[in-house]
């Protein structure tokens, strides 16, 4: 938990919502829906039968049974007549309640009929021909092959499920026993559950396929249950992003699932085409896919096709069970589609997604787990429409008027496509009212506490807790407190400061920042900073930090090369458009030298200090790069293209004392990318330059790693002040291959460990003016015992297992090049990394 900050950004408020009621009680589904779930068997042997053709005639809603004979329907529409047909049965007729849950079990009677001999004959699935003409009519029937516009209203619900029984009987009930009324049963897991969180949202959605352009105009945005905030209406305003069946992968939850419709597709499912339908006078194919293997993320559900166009009416895609995937009991992804009469084209009309949420994936799993519906209907679409200009000129993907969080009730009621019942109003006041119970306030402040590090009264938080005690070899034992404001005294102003103090060293540290946030979108901040401290010098950005009582329990013991430095700086960082950003920022810096990092020249004078003044700008490039935005800060959240930045810094001579003028050029690029089915990638370069003489704390010192916490962007092999560059070129790549191998070895494949491997090479040279190795060197100081540059280059190489009880990550890092033992300085050529690494 003390790290949680550290290795995870998470919008605060959102999170500790569900924590608190995860803690507490249960579930989802909309609840004006009819909801129909239940088993089919032969009445005579009591086996289930699969592939029965459930429907209700006049609609396209249908569904066929599993292999399991189970099926379930979750639908908004007043039909109330379900109708049942199989090959070999008596078909039957079924009423159910509109707008409730309906469990409704069949069995089937045999239909016995008398045949003469036939001759059977192996032959070609005639599945596979719908699916060749699936693929022919392709072109023609994806909606992203089209420019178009439409309106979109879209609605997601989040509840939870397995409410401890206790809970009623306890003092909870006193506070919270008013919410048990509204709750319900989901036809997909047949369990109780109770709202907790439900958004609206209504857009005006603009796509163009080529080039690609995607504009989106929230109109309207509503949370209640979660603090109403632009982060949330940004969610609500990407939830159009669905499961197009039509591509050859299903991006959902960071998993790339195989698509029914994959050209590839035979490799990985079976396909059953299982019955026909007439609807509206169009007959209607009904056909069934399982996976053929669980070793690659694969669905289990059907597809219905139109016989005249080829064309998918409905889909549905159900998680099969076995696949390797985290923390999700359950996945139902529902797509519905509607002839466009004057075009002749299906497109679509309506998206449904469903997740269980759980820590343990067992249905009989007594722990209190969380389930989540999105529903987005499509209204009004128009094809091939000219844009408006002013739509062209739009920045953002996702644009917000700044009322768009105070829509009126009156303005609601003329964009949802359908009618709120009194139960769905009373939810959303319900949903709204518990937050406002003391007991939920005190809760909230205790998860806060330990997942973000900030205990907050309501105007200044105390912490982060996991820094108020720390050990290393200089400063010995160090005692830290830190005070901030909070978004309830300012939201443009954040103020900080911490102080510390070290038993061995004996000295006072601390630091403070004062932070004006301008705009949140287009992000504008300005940043004035202050530390006094030491610091560890050439670690990598993502390592932990050295006051982290983490950092203390996984030191290697290599924690006595810290550097005492005093620091002022001043940034703004401003977001011109989506997708470009610059830093703009001037730096004051100076270091002084310790027993274990001295300041020697080559004639043997100590230098005192080392002092730097510093001018920097730093430009990243990022296209279609999706951000989590909040009061202060924003991080990314992913982007489908590499990141590509160029940092410049200037170091000017002549101000203070020992400075040193230089020019400082990085250009650096990261790209996440998808192969499946064999996992992702990650790959990092960055590339560098120094031009002009400089003391070696100003040089590139190569990021080591003096933990047993794997760090992605540093050397586990590698010493702090091992290697030091003027120039250089760095390679770090990982690949997750996702279980792919794991997955097919029949023990293993339980446990769902996942294979990594790591490779990471950097090449680096120093010129003689700045090659403070020897010691009749042109450099300004000499280099400490042990540190060299890079004559060849320096490699390493890991194998991994992640997902061990999927959190934990275990790396074994061998070092391939300079592995040689220096006499007086030791190094790793064998290091084995821990880390936490949290993904579906």
């Amino acid at each position: 938990m003390i790290v949680i900050k550290e290795l995870i950004n998470i919008r605060r408020r959102t999170l500790i919502t569900l924590l608190f009621f995860l803690l507490l009680v249960s579930g989802l589904s909309a609840q004006s829906t009819t909801r129909v779930r239940g088993t089919v068997t032969d009445s005579l042997s009591g086996e289930p039968i699969p592939l029965v053709n459930i429907y209700f005639p006049g609609t396209t809603i249908g569904v066929t049974t599993d292999f399991e004979g189970s099926y379930f329907f979750d639908f908004m529409s007043e039909a109330s007549l379900m109708k049942v047909s199989c090959i070999g049965y008596e078909g039957q007729e079924v009423k159910v309640v509109p707008g409730a849950f309906n469990q409704v079990d069949l069995k089937l009677v045999p239909k016995v009929t008398e045949l003469d001999a036939v001759t059977v004959r192996p032959g070609v699935n005639p599945a596979f021909a719908v699916l060749d003409s699936i693929s022919a009519h392709k072109r023609r029937n994806n909606p992203d092959k089209y420019d178009y516009h439409r309106k979109t209203y879209t609605r997601m619900e989040l509840d939870a499920t397995n409410i401890n029984p206790y809970f009623r009987n306890k003092r909870l009930q006193r506070d919270f026993g008013f919410i048990f009324q509204y709750m319900d049963t989901s036809a997909i897991t047949g369990k109780s559950f109770l709202p907790v969180m439900i958004t609206e949202g209504a857009s005006d959605y603009y796509y163009r396929s080529s080039p690609l352009l995607k504009r989106e105009i929230v109109n309207a945005s509503k949370i209640s249950g979660v603090k109403t905030d632009y982060t949330f209406a940004q969610f609500t305003g990407q939830l159009h992003q669905k499961a197009n069946f039509y591509d050859n992968y299903l991006d959902l939850f960071e998993v790339r699932f195989v698509s029914p419709l994959c050209e590839t597709g035979r490799i990985y499912y079976d396909y059953y085409l299982v019955d026909s339908v007439r609807n509206d006078d169009r007959k209607i194919y009904i056909m069934r896919y399982h996976p053929k293997s669980y070793s690659v993320p694969t669905l289990d559900g059907e597809l219905r096709v139109d016989s005249s166009t080829w064309a998918l009416v409905s889909a549905r895609g159900v998680l099969a069970k076995g696949v390797n995937v985290n923390w999700l009991r359950h996945l139902v992804i529902d797509a519905r589609y509607e002839l466009l009469e004057d075009e002749n084209i299906w497109f679509p009309k309506r998206d449904e997604m469903f997740a269980d949420f759980s820590v343990f994936q067992s249905d009989s799993s007594k722990l209190i787990s969380f389930l989540g519906r999105r529903y987005i209907d499509y209204l009004e679409p128009s094809l091939n429409p000219e844009f408006p200009k002013h739509i062209l000129k739009l920045d953002n993907d996702v644009t917000m008027p700044k009322d768009v969080l105070n829509r009126s009730e009156e303005y609601w009621d003329t964009i949802r496509p359908y009618e709120l019942t009194e139960r769905e109003t009373a939810i959303f006041d319900m949903v709204d009212s518990v937050k406002n119970v003391p007991l939920y306030k005190s809760i909230e402040t205790v998860l806060e506490t330990i997942f973000f590090g900030y205990y907050e009264t309501k105007y200044v938080g105390f912490g982060p807790y996991y820094k108020l005690f720390s050990y290393n070899g200089v400063e010995g034992a160090r005692f830290q407190l830190g005070l901030r404001t909070t978004e309830e005294m300012s939201k443009r102003v954040r103020l900080s400061v911490y102080g510390a103090y070290g038993t061995k060293d004996h000295k006072w540290k601390g630091g403070g920042e004062v932070l004006y946030q301008f705009n949140t979108q287009p992000f504008s901040q300005l940043r004035l900073n202050y530390k006094n401290d030491v610091g560890q010098l050439g670690a990598g950005f993502n390592a932990l930090t050295e006051s982290n009582i983490l950092s203390t329990a996984l030191s290697r013991g290599d924690n006595d090369k810290l550097t005492p430095v005093e620091s002022i700086s001043l940034e703004f960082e401003k977001e011109w458009k989506e997708g470009w950003d610059n830093t703009f920022g001037v730096s004051y810096s100076r270091m002084n030298p310790t027993d274990k990092v001295p300041f020697i020249s080559p004639k043997g004078d100590s230098l005192r200090n080392i002092s730097s003044l510093a001018f920097t700008l730093n430009t990243r490039l990022a296209w279609n790069e999706i951000w989590i935005r909040s009061d202060f800060s924003r991080s990314t959240l992913s982007c489908p293209y590499p990141r590509v930045g160029l940092d410049l810094t200037y170091g000017a001579k002549g101000i203070f004392e020992n400075d040193y003028e230089y020019l400082k050029s990085v250009l650096w690029s990261q790209y996440d990318f998808q192969i499946p089915p064999i996992g992702y990638s990650d790959i990092y370069l960055n590339l560098g330059k120094i031009f002009g003489k400089v003391p070696y704390p100003l040089l590139k010192l190569h990021e080591g790693n003096g933990t047993y916490f794997y760090d992605k962007y540093a050397f586990s092999c590698m010493n702090y002040y091992e290697f030091a560059s003027d120039i250089w070129a760095s390679v770090m790549w990982e690949h997750h291959f996702r279980g792919f191998f794991l997955g097919k070895i029949p023990l293993l494949k339980k446990l769902k460990w996942r294979e990594v491997i790591t490779y990471k090479v950097v090449w680096g040279g120093l010129s003689k003016k700045n090659d403070g190795s020897v010691a009749d060197s042109d450099a300004l100081l000499l280099f400490p015992q042990g540190m060299s540059d890079l004559n060849k280059p320096y490699m390493e190489f890991g194998v991994g297992i992640e997902n061990i009880f999927r959190i934990f990550r275990v790396d074994a890092m061998w070092r391939l090049t300079h592995r040689k033992q220096i006499e007086g300085i030791r190094h790793q050529n064998f290091a084995l990394n821990v880390s936490i690494h949290l993904s579906f």
